[in-house]
């Protein structure tokens, strides 16, 4: 990989200076995969990691009846990946691509060859993990303690923060199915979809063919805690 420019995007770069930058790049090999690509398969072997130039990717997993729960969404920018090329085990979650992407590849070696060599990017990493951390900590409380009102009520609330703002709400586009939002809290779509029909009937949320309109936010906000 020649051109570093696309990892100056990299979250995980954002204090490296040039030269160090283009050593990184070095090391590196770009990928384009298409929309519903798989990227990585749960348990699959391989321990490498990828940095986001373009696109959004989905981690998910499946149980042994063949239900669906989404982890998360990783947008362009951000890097996945990283526990296999820390701990050395098998993927934990498979990854599909939400669009077309274009990403960077590194292997194990040359990740941790890297974190050992410079102190910027080991702590960077360190703060990365415990964001990501801290955010799978709130799911697990939310999925053992929390009605499924209380956790549609969240999840909104999360996808507002990436939506469009307009008169007193947000616009969230392309607006996710009831399926979608239910494995992502660890639901059904039957229970989800009760859910919506109450926030509409209170005229907090406006379904739309193909975007999502939360009308009035702050009594969004304001539900039950």
């Amino acid at each position: 990989m020649n051109d570093e420019t696309p990892l100056r995007s990299i979250s995980l770069f954002d204090d490296l200076s040039d030269a160090e930058l283009s050593a990184v790049a070095a090391s590196c090999a770009i990928r384009t995969f298409e929309k519903q690509a798989q990227i990585l398969g749960e348990q699959e072997p391989t321990t490498d990691v990828f940095f986001i130039l373009s696109g959004t990717v989905r981690s998910t997993s499946y149980t042994s009846a063949g239900r669906e729960v989404i982890f998360n969404e990783i947008q362009s920018g951000e890097i996945f990946g990283e526990f296999s090329a820390v701990d050395g085990l098998p993927r934990a979650s498979s990854v599909v691509a939400m669009t077309d992407c274009r990403v960077a590849r590194m292997t194990r070696e040359k990740f941790l060859q890297m974190l050992k060599g410079n102190g910027k990017i080991a702590t960077r990493l360190i703060e990365l993990l415990v964001v990501k951390i801290r955010s799978m900590s709130e799911r697990v409380f939310e999925v053992s303690a929390l009605a499924v009102r209380e956790r549609v009520r969240r999840e909104l609330l999360r996808l507002a923060k990436d939506g469009e703002e307009f008169r007193n709400g947000i616009v969230i586009r392309p607006a996710p199915t009831h399926y979608e939002i239910a494995a992502r809290i660890g639901s059904h779509r039957e229970a989800v979809t009760r859910e919506f029909n109450r926030l509409e009937a209170e005229g907090i949320v406006e379904v739309r063919r193909r975007q999502l309109r939360i009308v009035d936010i702050k009594r969004l906000q304001e539900g039950e805690e």
